[in-house]
């Protein structure tokens, strides 16, 4: 819990505990996100095992879920991609486990595949979703770290006035995190099928830009 609000650049001391209840019947799946966390009955079984890392992924995406945040949130898009920076980022650097080994659909080559066909599919954000959606941020996280992901969560703790619609969020996004690292990082976004704006453009249009990004190789 300490890393799951290291994060996300909150007190370790939350304004209410985040508990999982084990249930025979649930809404959803078999884990769903709330006050609390529910969990099938079989499912707390293989939680217990505390020993197993490799059985952390699913309680780690629930509480990453509880700290999404409707402002820096696309839904539908990235509903099911954001709350798993949780689980790489507490695998990593609480568990010790690799991201490669913490989950089956981070191995590099299906990771490869998978932005490789969001290509060739014409970069549609219909397709920018869970595992794709969530590609975007790791190459984001590989080139500039961590730390700049708290402090981009930082800066929205206090950020007003941001707006409703996923075009305006995400043209916010992309400037926040463009102004974190000091860097324009807008032809990576768009890359990705952003809808960057002009208005956008023109803000970042002093900052260096990141022209060496991962999808730059995909003209």
């Amino acid at each position: 819990m300490r890393g799951v609000a290291d994060l996300a650049a909150k007190s370790a001391k939350f304004p209410r505990k985040e508990r999982f209840v084990g249930d025979v019947q649930i809404s959803k799946g078999f884990l769903h996100s709330g006050y609390p966390i529910m969990m099938n009955t079989n499912t707390s079984r293989e939680i217990l095992q505390i020993t197993t890392k490799t059985n952390a992924w699913g309680i780690l995406h629930e509480l990453g879920h509880n700290q999404q945040t409707k402002v820096w949130e696309f839904e539908p898009h990235t509903t099911e991609a954001t709350c798993n920076l949780w689980s790489v980022y507490i695998s990593e650097t609480v568990l010790d486990l690799h991201r490669a080994k913490a989950h089956r659909c981070l191995r590099p080559a299906k990771r490869l595949n998978r932005t490789q066909k969001y290509i060739e599919g014409g970069r549609d954000l219909k397709h920018w979703s869970e595992w794709v959606a969530l590609e975007t941020y790791l190459q984001l996280q590989e080139q500039f770290g961590w730390d700049a992901f708290k402090k981009v969560f930082a800066t929205y703790h206090t950020m007003e006035g941001v707006p409703r619609d996923n075009n305006g969020k995400m043209n916010t996004y992309a400037e926040t995190f463009s102004k974190v690292v000091n860097r324009n990082l807008l032809s990576f976004f768009k890359a990705w099928g952003w809808p960057i704006e002009s208005a956008t453009e023109q803000k970042l249009s002093g900052l260096p830009d990141w022209s060496d990004h991962p999808m730059a190789q995909y003209p």
